[in-house]
């Protein structure tokens, strides 16, 4: 018995501890400056900025892989040739 009240006691310090970050967190978002609150970013805005980047080159690799595998091979787009055969076919010069 007493097994199971120190482990239920050990669960509801954890649950406690788990609120008490999440208020600190949440109290030092929001900062009060001259009668104007202002909320303070979680994620800072250049990781955010990083990770679309990211997103973007990730998801223009498989739009590539996906459009020219529908006619061929998808890991064929990663080949200089096929890069310089739509150069040459849109007109572009390398």
């Amino acid at each position: 018995m007493s097994e199971t009240q120190s482990t239920r006691s050990d669960n509801k310090d954890k649950k406690s501890l788990y609120k008490k970050v999440k208020e600190k967190l949440q109290t030092n978002r929001v900062e009060t400056i001259q009668g104007i609150e202002i909320e303070h970013r979680v994620i800072p805005l250049w990781i955010k900025f990083l990770i679309l980047l990211v997103l973007m080159i990730l998801l223009f690799i498989v739009g590539t892989m996906i459009g020219y595998g529908i006619l061929h091979n998808p890991f064929g787009v990663f080949n200089p040739e096929t890069w310089q055969h739509i150069f040459d076919l849109t007109g572009r010069r390398s």
